[in-house]
C-alpha cells in the first residue's frame, strides 16, 4: 500500500506547489477539489486513445479535466478494414452512477459515406457470450471513481475518408455527448489488425464465433433417433414416458478396443424421479405426452410434463453427440407440500459400476455403500460409476450453478450449494450395493414447499467411454516435452529422443508469458520454431489454458476494464494463497490493481530477448467472454504459425469451448493434438477433487491425458485404471511424477514423456515399433475374459494379442520380489502352446534379454515387471 500513499503524497505535493501538467495522474480527491466546481453535471466523460489506457479508478489525467471533450473533436486515426479501439472515461464526480447508458450515432463524411453506428460497440456494455447469444451488462460506477469504456468499431469494407459522429453516455437522467472525428486512411489492414497485438484490435477476438456451429466433431456420428430410442458413438439410449433415461447401454468391447454388435446395459432399471411426503407417501405423477422439441446432428431435445393435484415435473433433456445428457428438472407444487424427501434414483449394473470416483472417493474400485453429504468447502458435486467400457458420471445442480475455481484457487469461487439438492445442507448421495444392482440416491431431504413454489433438479450424465482407444495416437504419438527453456534446441532433442510431437511450455525463451503465445516480439520466432519442427517431420503444440493470464499483454487494461467479466474480482490486496503468496500479492500487483484480482503464477524471465523482465498473472472468470478470446486465438494460431495444437493445463475451460477448439484444429490442423495435464486435486487446497472427475466433459475433445503430478505411483492398480490410463473414457494416458514407473505403466500400455524426467521412453517407444503395438488389442487384467492371469495378488499381467505375437505385460505391485506363475488360457488367445517360443526380449533400462523355459515360476523383482514374447511358430 506504500506505493499507493506516495502516489496521494505526490498528488498533493503537486497541487500545493501548482505543479499540474497534462499527462500528470492525480487522485480524485484532488482533482475533485481543483475541478470539481468546472463540472456542472453528476458526472465528467472523456476520451482516450489505445496507447494510453486508462490505469486506475481512484486517478485521473489533469488533461482529462482540462479539456471540453464535449465541445472540440477527438481525432482518431485508423486504416481500412481494421478493427479500432478507443475509450472514453467517465468519473462519477457527484455521487454513484447506476446503469450508465452509451449510445452511437453513425460516423458520417462530408462525401456522404457512412460508417454505421451498427458497427460500433462498448465492449463494457456487454457483446457476444462464450456460447455465441448476445448479452447485455449494466454499467454502474461508485462515487468518486474512474471507469475506462473501450469501444470498438469494425472497418471491414470502409472507404478512406474524414467521419464524424458522437458517443453519447448517459445517468442520472444526464446526457454528455463526445465528438468523434475517426479519419481512415492508408493502405487496407491484414486480417483486421489482428496480427499485432499493440493495437488492440484483438479485442474484437472478445465477440468472436469461431467454432460455432451446427457440426460434430470428427470421429463422432450424429444422433440417430428412432421412436424413444436415441443412437450414437458405441452407445444407446432409451427415453422413458416420464422423460428420464429408462435404458442406456454400451457398445464397446471390454477394453475399449473396438465397438461390438453387442451392447451390455449401464442401468439395471429406469431412473426414478421420487417425491417422499411427510407421511411416506410418494405422490404418483401422471406423464403427459413426450414431444421432441429439436433434433439435430449434433443432439437431440425432449420434454414431458408429468403431474398430479400436488405439483408439476417438467421434465426436458438433451442428449449431444459425445455422451453428454443435460436434464433440466423442475418441480412445481400447485398446493402447499410438506415433504419427507425428493430424490433421484440411478440403479446400475454392478458390472457397470466396478469402479468409481467422486464424492469424497478417489478413483479405484467402488465399496460395497458410500454416504456422502454437500459440503462446498470441497469440489464435489459429481459421481462416475463405471467399467472400462461403460459408465456414467453423473452431477448434480441447480440454477444457481457457476463453474468454480480449480487447483489452489478453489477457495476464491467454490461450488455453490444447490437449493433444490443441497436444501440447507440436508442433501446427499448414497452408493449401495443390492444383488446385482448398485442403486445411487440423490436425496435432498425434508422441506415444505408453498403453492407455486419452484424448485430445479437439474443434473448432468456423461455416458462413458466417449470412443475407442485409437492405437496410432496411443502407440504413435511420442511427446517431448521439457529439457530447458531453449525451444530452438528441442527439435534436436526430440529427434534424439525419438519423439515425434514438442510441446512447449510457457516460461521458455520465446514464450515467457503465461497463456498469451501470440506477443508481438516473439510470434517470427514462434513461426520459425514451428517450421523447423515440420522440416524435421515433427509436430509442434504450445502451452495454452484460461486458468490465469499474464498481465504482460496489451489487452490487460481493457481486460481489467470489464470488472471482473475476464479476470476474476478476488480479495485483491488482501489475497493470500499458501502455495504461491502466502505473503500476499506481488508490488506491482498491490500498486497497480489494488482490488478485485487474485494473484496467481509468476517468473522471473532469464533467457531469450525477455531476459530481465518478469511475468505475472492473475486467475480469470471461468465460462466469460475471455473463452471466445481464446478460441479466436487459437484459431489465428493454426493458421498463422501453423501450430499443431495446444497443451491445456488444469483449464477454467467448459464443454462447448473445448469443442469448438477441437473443431478449429481439426479444420486447419487435421493430424494436430490436444492433450490435457492436471496437478493431483484430492487435497485441502483443491477442495479434494479427483482430476478426471472435474475435467470428464472436456475428454471427448482431448487426444490424451498426461493426470501425473503429485502422484503415487505406489497405489493400488484399479487407481491408475480410473485416474492415470485414461482408458475408461477411450483415450490414452501418460505418467508423469518422477518419470512414473515403466513397468507397471506398461500394465496400460503408457509411459512417461521424454525431456521430462527419468524413466526414458525411447527404448519401450522403439520396442512398440518392433513389435507392431499399434496392430495389437489390449487386454487388460480387467477384462474377466482376459487370457492371462497370474497366481499372485501382488501381480497383474495384461496381453497386448496379435495375430501370431503377442506381448504379456505383468509388473509387481509389492515393493518386495514375488514369485507368481503366469497362467495362459491358450484356447482364448488363440495359440497352439506347443508351437509357441516364449522369450523375454532385451529392452535397454527395462529389462535383460533371454529365452524363458517356462511361464510356471518367474521371480518379479519389486516395484518392476517384465515384456514377455509369446509367438506362434506357424
Amino acid at each position: 500500500m506504500k506505493y499507493f500513499f506516495l502516489h496521494i503524497l505526490l498528488g498533493l505535493a503537486a497541487c500545493v506547489y501548482g505543479q499540474h501538467n497534462a499527462s500528470q495522474y492525480i487522485p480524485t480527491e484532488i482533482a475533485k477539489k481543483d475541478y470539481g466546481k468546472s463540472i456542472n453535471s453528476p458526472f465528467h466523460i472523456f476520451a482516450e486513445t489505445r496507447d494510453s489506457p486508462i490505469q486506475w479508478n481512484d486517478s485521473l489525467k489533469v488533461s482529462w479535466l482540462q479539456n471540453d471533450f464535449t465541445v472540440k473533436n477527438f481525432s482518431l486515426q485508423a486504416r481500412p478494414d481494421e478493427y479500432f479501439v478507443y475509450q472514453v472515461g467517465v468519473w462519477a464526480s457527484r455521487g454513484a452512477l447506476d446503469n450508465l447508458d452509451m449510445v452511437f450515432s453513425d460516423l458520417k463524411s462530408k462525401e456522404g459515406k457512412t460508417i454505421s453506428s451498427k458497427q460500433v460497440s462498448c465492449f463494457n456494455t456487454g457483446g457476444i457470450d462464450y456460447l455465441g447469444k448476445p448479452f447485455s451488462k449494466k454499467i454502474n460506477v461508485e462515487d468518486g471513481k474512474v471507469q475506462a469504456l473501450w469501444v470498438g468499431i469494425d472497418l471491414s469494407g470502409v472507404a478512406t475518408g474524414i467521419y464524424n459522429g458522437t458517443v453519447t453516455v448517459s445517468a442520472k437522467n444526464k446526457k454528455k455527448s463526445i465528438k468523434i472525428q475517426l479519419t481512415v486512411h492508408g493502405e487496407a489492414v491484414a486480417e483486421h489488425g489482428f496480427n499485432s497485438g499493440k493495437g488492440l484490435s484483438r479485442m474484437a477476438w472478445l465477440n468472436s464465433t469461431v467454432g460455432i456451429d451446427r457440426e460434430i466433431t470428427n470421429g463422432y456420428l450424429p444422433v440417430a433417433r428412432k421412436g424413444k430410442t436415441l443412437r450414437i458413438l458405441g452407445r444407446s439410449f432409451v427415453i422413458g414416458d416420464d422423460g428420464l433415461p429408462a435404458e442406456i447401454t454400451s457398445y464397446f468391447s471390454s477394453s475399449n478396443q473396438r465397438i461390438t454388435d453387442k451392447g451390455e446395459p449401464i442401468l439395471s432399471k429406469a431412473f426414478r424421479f421420487v417425491i417422499e411426503k411427510d407421511n411416506g407417501e410418494a405422490i404418483t405423477l401422471v406423464p403427459g405426452k413426450l414431444t421432441f422439441t429439436n433434433e439435430q446432428a449434433g443432439s437431440v431435445t425432449w420434454q414431458v410434463k408429468s403431474s398430479s393435484a400436488a405439483c408439476v415435473l417438467t421434465c426436458s433433456g438433451s442428449l449431444k453427440y459425445d455422451g453428454f445428457v443435460d436434464y433440466k428438472v423442475s418441480l412445481k407444487a400447485l398446493q402447499p407440500l410438506k415433504i419427507r424427501d425428493i430424490r433421484l434414483e440411478v440403479p446400475m449394473t454392478n458390472e457397470k459400476s466396478t469402479y468409481m470416483m467422486g464424492l469424497n472417493r478417489e478413483g479405484g474400485l467402488r465399496p460395497d455403500s458410500w454416504q456422502w453429504q454437500w459440503d462446498i468447502t470441497k469440489n464435489q458435486d459429481a459421481l462416475w460409476l463405471g467399467a472400462v467400457n461403460g459408465g456414467l458420471r453423473l452431477k448434480w445442480k441447480a440454477e444457481n450453478y457457476t463453474l468454480p475455481l480449480v487447483n489452489i484457487y478453489y477457495k476464491f469461487n467454490p461450488l455453490r450449494l444447490p437449493p433444490s439438492w443441497g436444501n440447507n445442507n440436508k442433501g446427499g448421495v448414497n452408493v449401495t450395493e443390492k444383488d446385482n444392482s448398485v442403486l445411487v440416491s440423490a436425496y435432498s431431504g425434508s422441506r415444505e414447499l408453498a403453492t407455486g413454489g419452484t424448485l430445479n433438479y437439474d443434473f448432468e450424465l456423461l455416458i462413458t467411454p466417449f470412443r475407442t482407444i485409437d492405437n496410432e495416437k496411443k502407440y504413435g504419438d511420442r511427446y517431448f516435452h521439457g529439457g530447458g527453456v531453449n525451444a530452438m534446441s528441442k527439435v534436436a532433442k526430440a529427434e534424439k529422443a525419438g519423439a515425434n510431437i514438442i510441446n512447449i511450455h510457457h516460461a521458455e525463451d520465446i514464450y515467457p508469458f503465461i497463456n498469451y503465445p501470440y506477443l508481438d516480439e516473439n510470434t517470427a520466432e514462434l513461426k520459425a520454431l514451428v517450421g523447423k519442427a515440420h522440416a524435421s517431420n515433427k509436430r509442434l503444440k504450445l502451452y495454452y489454458t484460461t486458468r490465469e493470464l499474464t498481465k504482460n499483454i496489451p489487452e490487460f487494461q481493457p481486460f481489467y476494464s470489464l470488472n471482473g467479466e475476464v479476470l476474476f474480482p478476488g480479495p485483491g490486496n488482501a489475497s493470500r494463497t499458501e502455495a504461491l503468496h502466502p505473503n500476499g500479492p506481488n508490488e506491482w500487483l498491490v500498486r497497480n490493481l489494488r482490488e478485485k484480482y487474485i494473484p496467481a503464477w509468476y517468473n522471473p524471465v532469464k533467457e531469450g530477448k525477455f531476459k530481465g523482465s518478469f511475468d505475472l498473472s492473475v486467475i480469470t472468470t471461468p465460462n466469460s467472454r475471455l473463452n471466445n478470446f481464446y478460441i479466436a486465438g487459437l484459431d489465428w494460431m493454426v493458421r498463422n504459425l501453423e501450430i499443431d495444437g495446444i497443451y491445456i493445463d488444469d483449464a477454467a475451460l467448459d464443454r462447448f469451448t473445448l469443442q469448438r477448439a477441437r473443431k478449429v484444429i481439426d479444420r486447419h490442423r487435421p493430424e494436430g493434438r490436444i492433450d490435457l495435464h492436471s496437478w493431483n486435486h484430492f487435497n485441502g487446497w483443491a477442495g479434494f477433487a479427483s482430476c478426471l472427475n472435474i475435467y470428464m466433459d472436456l475428454l471427448p475433445y482431448l487426444d490424451l491425458v498426461w493426470i501425473g503430478e503429485a502422484r503415487d505411483y505406489n497405489r493400488a492398480p484399479d487407481h491408475w485404471l480410473v485416474e492415470v490410463s485414461g482408458l475408461p473414457f477411450g483415450l490414452p494416458g501418460q505418467m508423469l511424477e518422477d518419470g512414473g514407473n515403466p513397468w507397471r505403466g506398461m500394465v496400460y500400455g503408457i509411459t512417461n514423456r521424454a525431456g521430462w524426467t527419468g524413466n526414458t521412453p525411447d527404448e519401450l517407444w522403439k520396442f512398440w515399433d518392433e513389435y507392431h503395438f499399434t496392430k495389437k488389442e489390449l487386454i487388460g487384467y480387467w477384462d474377466k475374459d482376459c487370457p492371462v492371469t497370474t497366481n499372485n495378488e501382488n501381480i497383474v499381467a495384461s496381453v497386448f494379442k496379435g495375430t501370431n505375437e503377442s506381448i504379456i505385460s505383468i509388473a509387481n505391485w509389492d515393493k518386495d520380489e514375488q514369485a507368481t506363475s503366469v497362467i495362459v488360457d491358450w484356447k482364448a488367445l488363440g495359440y497352439d502352446p506347443t508351437k509357441c517360443t516364449i522369450t523375454i526380449p532385451e529392452i535397454k533400462d527395462f529389462q535383460d534379454g533371454g529365452p524363458l523355459q517356462s511361464l510356471s515360476s518367474l521371480q518379479v523383482p519389486g516395484k518392476k515387471g517384465y515384456l514377455i514374447l509369446v509367438k506362434e511358430n506357424r
